[in-house]
């Protein structure tokens, strides 16, 4: 009989026990299961997430780069036209006068309306053709060494010549066959300083009426070629050319004792910049955009499991094993009184 009990004992507590360790089970592994999918869900939204924030920095900070560049490049240009405009009292011409080579059809331009305060008509026939043809050929020549020239522009060459004789058409002549604009990078100049030099002397000499630049020592006109150099580098890379003409550059910086000394030296642009604070300021901004992780799967589920393990609290089951055991040994006790 005790055998009997003992066995429905047994077969009663069994499904009991399953029951709670399969809901035990259960409940364990829901929370990994919804760690898995809230994983897999939240994994592509972060990772988009990045790269677009990643992307929008590398666009901007290009952009803004960029940008820089160019608007550094444009105010060097801007003030070194500036400053030969000042010297020669003739600006930049969007419409330069031509390779003129007819004596008759110079005469007429300069004797237009426009070229009274210039220079008179009695003036204009006081010069002879081949004259006013060597003019056109230098005044051709600076256009390119520094930018184009209107008739005014000729006007002022021409005078320079054989009214101030401040130039002299024998020297500049005998020089001509050099030329600064075959010359890809202002370095490379170093190599035929004093053919520099004697070019400069005869076509922009210290004393001239039209355009001077300050005569330098070879080693201080290849200092300011040095510092040219990488602002013509990023020029021409940027805009794929090179404005004003070398010369022009030259004329400028022959007057910066520091660059002339080889004191300074140049970066990529020869202007300060903002772009490292432009470029800092707008990854900030981008970053802060990108999105945050939620934090909610950190949070304690403070429902019916137990801390770490997870296992639901089943107190009944241990109430009815409680109860069955004390029928079992009451039984029991009952029997071994009865005999």
């Amino acid at each position: 009989m005790k055998k009997t009990l003992f066995a429905l004992s047994l077969i009663m507590l069994f499904p009991i026990g399953a029951n709670a360790e399969t809901e035990s089970s259960t409940a364990d592994n829901a929370p990994a299961a919804a760690t898995e999918q809230t994983a897999s869900i939240e994994s592509p939204t972060v990772n988009s997430g990045t790269i677009e924030s990643s992307g929008t920095v590398n666009s901007t900070v290009a952009s803004a780069t960029d940008n820089s560049e160019v608007q550094d490049i444009q105010k060097a240009q801007d003030k070194t036209v500036d400053q030969i405009e000042k010297e020669t009292g003739v600006k930049k011409s969007n419409d330069p006068v031509g390779n003129v080579q007819d004596p008759d059809k110079i005469r007429e331009m300069l004797k237009d309306d426009s070229m009274k305060n210039i220079i008179s008509p009695n003036e204009v026939d006081g010069y002879t053709d081949q004259q006013l043809l060597n003019a056109m050929t230098l005044c051709q020549r600076v256009s390119a060494d520094t930018y184009g020239l209107d008739v005014s522009g000729y006007a002022r060459i021409l005078q320079a010549l054989y009214k101030d004789n401040s130039l002299s058409w024998d020297k500049i002549q005998n020089i001509l066959n050099y030329n600064p604009s075959n010359y890809t990078n202002a370095l490379e100049m170093i190599d035929q300083i004093d053919s520099l030099q004697a070019y400069l002397a005869a076509l922009y000499p210290s004393n001239s009426s039209f355009m001077p630049i300050r005569q330098m020592s070879n080693q201080e006109l290849s200092n300011v070629l040095k510092y040219i150099s990488p602002i013509q580098e990023k020029m021409i890379g940027t805009e794929g050319d090179f404005f004003p003409g070398i010369i022009a550059w030259i004329s400028r910086y022959a007057e910066k004792d520091e660059v002339r000394n080889g004191v300074t030296t140049s970066s990529t642009t020869e202007t300060s910049t903002t772009e490292s604070s432009t470029i800092t300021s707008t990854t900030n901004s981008a970053e802060n955009k990108a999105p945050a992780k939620d934090n909610n799967d950190k949070k304690e589920d403070k429902g019916g499991f137990l801390p770490k393990t997870g296992e639901e609290r089943r107190t009944w089951l241990t109430a009815a094993g409680v109860i069955i055991l004390a029928i079992i040994a009451f039984i029991m006790i009952r029997r071994n009184r009865k005999k």
